[in-house]
């Protein structure tokens, strides 16, 4: 006869009580803590791969009244995260946002390392306002803190960014060569020497090493609109400003004449450049180099006196204008007026042409993308000359320069610079907004066209949030040295 082992439940079931009813409550909450931190990370994911999916599903969250139900920390931080991903229009993220960075703040006194810093930064910039390359760099030692940290990620980790960094530094010697043929340091001492910190900005764009020619051209684009720039705006008189005005749209060497002595070797130097950049292109790609010195683009602003320029002589004649302007005294009655000539001024446009000129995947109809007024290149124009005289009109109104936004809209409102500057900031985060709805919606173009946009944005973000660090580069030697001489080890 089969013998069978007794029951092993006993009368377990037979005394089971079911949960209490104030225990249910208890458990709802929880699950809607877990839940609004999964739809939060799947937003910012989704969002931050270019799917415009709907705000719509953070209405849930709310109660009656519209107010967010209290989160722990991590939830917090994640829907604040997400809120950020909010485009022009969208309440409830603008609500989620006030809603969680109330309770970040009024948290960060009870909060331990490391995820007191992780809430810190993100209070300070949101994740997907940071530049790519100082996030990633920045992350490799939080990583090795953690106790679950996988070893072998991390030494890979590692091994990568040390690998980047050699890479970088090979650029930088190329670039830094480039830079001292021109004798920018004795001869030029006006000039602002910053072709480390050029590179640095161009690098934060884009770090992929398939983009490494790209970063040569911009970084030499930038450097000579720098250069321009520091000869209109600060040194050279206005007689030879308009000289160089001229020689440049004229573009050929024969124009060397009309220039003063000190000019004419920076001149040469730029019409070689933009040679080099034809020769190594190559005849198949060197029309690029057409769209960024001489395709015709028109211009709606009665100060310019012909209808086309190219991107680069486009730049100069916007400069030339706010000479006007500073010469003249002459603070432009709207900042819509303002805007009309200092988003050309701040050269959003002939940068981003630059990237593009070096990368295979670009074609001509990015180009003729490029050379029309799109939604995009406006709002990321608008947000840079925001950003830019936020941080900079302190030091350059204390010389003889051109009033910025922030006096047209002092004049145009009729109030005072702080009430001026509060607004500022208020565009600024609306043109942001614009940028990343039409990042979302910009679909025929190339992948890395909206992103290096958007890149773009991040590191002007970076280099503007507390000063002009370009110009005060003492202010950004610390990270430069993190990311281009100190290996990890």
């Amino acid at each position: 006869m089969a013998t069978f082992h007794p029951t092993l439940w006993g009368d377990y079931f037979l005394t089971h009580q079911p949960q209490s009813s104030g225990q249910q409550p208890q458990m709802r909450e929880r699950m809607e803590v877990l839940l609004e931190q999964l739809v939060s990370l799947r937003f910012y994911l989704l969002r931050k791969n270019r799917y415009d999916v709907s705000s719509d599903v953070f209405n849930k969250f709310q109660d009656r009244e519209g107010d967010f139900f209290e989160s722990d920390t991590n939830s917090l931080l994640s829907l604040y995260s997400a809120a950020h991903m909010r485009t022009k229009g969208e309440q409830v993220l603008d609500k989620a946002i006030y809603f969680t960075k109330k309770h970040l703040l009024g948290a960060l006194v009870h909060l331990e390392s490391p995820f007191v810093e992780e809430v810190s930064s993100a209070l300070l910039t949101p994740p997907f306002r940071r530049v790519r390359i100082l996030e990633a760099r920045s992350y490799i030692p939080c990583y090795e803190k953690e106790a679950t940290r996988n070893e072998a990620i991390l030494e890979l980790a590692k091994l990568n960014f040390n690998i980047l960094q050699l890479h970088f530094c090979e650029e930088l010697k190329e670039v830094t060569l480039w830079w001292q043929k021109l004798k920018v340091g004795p001869n030029l001492s006006f000039i602002r020497d910053r072709i480390v910190e050029t590179y640095f900005w161009i690098n934060g764009t884009s770090y992929n090493r398939k983009y490494s020619y790209s970063r040569i051209i911009a970084t030499k684009i930038t450097a000579f609109m720098t250069i321009i720039d520091d000869i209109l705006d600060t040194y050279g008189s206005t007689e030879e400003s308009m000289q160089l005005a001229e020689a440049i749209n004229r573009w050929d060497e024969g124009a060397v004449d009309v220039l003063p002595e000190y000019m004419k070797d920076i001149y040469l130097y730029l019409l070689e450049t933009f040679h080099s950049f034809e020769e190594h292109l190559g005849p198949e790609k060197s029309y690029r180099v057409v769209y960024l010195k001489e395709s015709a683009i028109s211009v709606n602003v009665d100060i310019f006196h012909e209808k086309s320029y190219s991107l680069f002589k486009k730049l100069v004649q916007a400069y030339t204008a706010e000479l006007k302007w500073r010469d003249e005294k002459y603070v432009p009655k709207k900042i819509s007026e303002h805007l009309e000539v200092s988003t050309i001024s701040i050269g959003t446009a002939v940068v981003a042409c630059a990237f593009f000129v070096g990368m295979d995947d670009i074609n001509a109809e990015t180009f003729n993308w490029l050379s029309s007024e799109t939604k995009l290149l406006k709002s990321f124009a608008i947000f840079v000359r925001l950003t830019n005289d936020m941080a900079s009109t302190e030091r350059e109104q204390q010389g003889v320069h051109c009033a910025s936004t922030i006096q047209s809209y002092m004049k145009e409102h009729e109030t005072t610079k702080y009430d001026a500057c509060e607004k500022i900031k208020e565009l600024i985060e609306n043109s942001w907004n614009d940028i990343l709805k039409h990042y979302l919606e910009l679909i025929d173009q190339p992948m890395v066209v909206p992103q290096i946009i958007l890149d773009l944005s991040r590191t002007v973000d970076n280099m503007y949030k507390h000063t002009d660090a370009y110009t005060n580069s003492e202010t950004i030697k610390d990270t430069i040295r993190m990311l281009f001489v100190d290996p990890m080890e």
